[in-house]
């Protein structure tokens, strides 16, 4: 997909990647990532710039795409198949009918288990093929709707780790565009003409993540630095600000 200077990532974006992959040790000397790529453009976002990172990086790494395919064979995937050629990287693509399961489910939460479907999927496929990490295009946007989410209906202060070991498969699941704001991945898919394959099903425009993601939109409004608020809440949350049972809290007056 062109040169090496025309796969050149914005200097800002270049550095939220390169600062979650370091922070969080993501890929390390030799490694094997496989990339899930869904057919939006986070995921397509996430393959390109982990090409751009690989021709970069003095650590060698090798990328391969896996692209679940939910409808079971019922989409074109071929604009997808196209798309990692021009980047030249072997892709997979694994039709399994995680719609129908849903279906014949009837859970009040089809987001969630279809999630987990996905990933559990994902990552197996990547156990198998010998991957030591499973690269998913969550964003900063993503980071924050699922703090909130989780504050919401579990009561909770957590989102999603940057790099989690999935326990039943031994893969690393690892999310680099951690600090990326949507809005900057959405104007570089733009601009790049980046493939879409809609594998969305009829829930994404109801569910709750979309209300959450409407809600947080009109709350940065009046807290522009709400994002990066909760990041670093994330990552230093102390333990006297929890209230434990039986704990007790020094009142500091001046």
């Amino acid at each position: 997909m062109g040169s090496r200077k025309e796969r050149a990532l914005p200097k800002k974006t270049a550095r939220q990647i390169g600062s979650a992959i370091a922070e969080f040790s993501m890929i390390h000397e030799g490694d094997r990532v496989a990339v899930g790529l869904s057919g939006g453009k986070d995921s397509a976002f996430l393959l390109f710039s982990l090409c751009t990172v690989r021709d970069k990086s003095p650590v060698k790494f090798t990328i391969e795409a896996i692209t679940l395919d939910p409808t079971d064979g019922r989409r074109d995937t071929s604009p997808l198949e196209r798309f990692t050629e021009s980047l030249g990287v072997a892709h997979r693509i694994i039709r399994y009918p995680v719609f129908e399961i849903l279906e014949k489910s009837q859970t009040p939460s089809p987001c969630s288990l279809c999630a987990n479907l996905r990933r559990g999927i994902l990552a197996s496929a990547s156990a198998e093929g010998g991957f030591a990490s499973l690269a998913l295009g969550h964003h900063r946007d993503d980071v924050i709707e699922t703090v909130f989410l989780n504050l919401m209906y579990e009561g909770r202060f957590r989102s999603f780790h940057p790099n989690a070991l999935m326990s039943r498969t031994g893969v690393r699941v690892i999310r680099p565009l951690v600090f990326v704001p949507e809005a900057d991945i959405r104007e570089e898919a733009e601009k790049r003409g980046f493939p879409i394959v809609n594998f969305c099903c009829g829930h994404e425009s109801s569910s709750m993540r979309a209300y959450v993601k409407v809600t947080l939109r009109r709350l940065s409004r009046k807290a522009p630095n709400l994002a990066s608020s909760v990041l670093h809440a994330l990552k230093s949350v102390k333990s006297e600000d929890a209230w434990e049972a039986g704990s007790r809290s020094t009142l500091t007056c001046d």
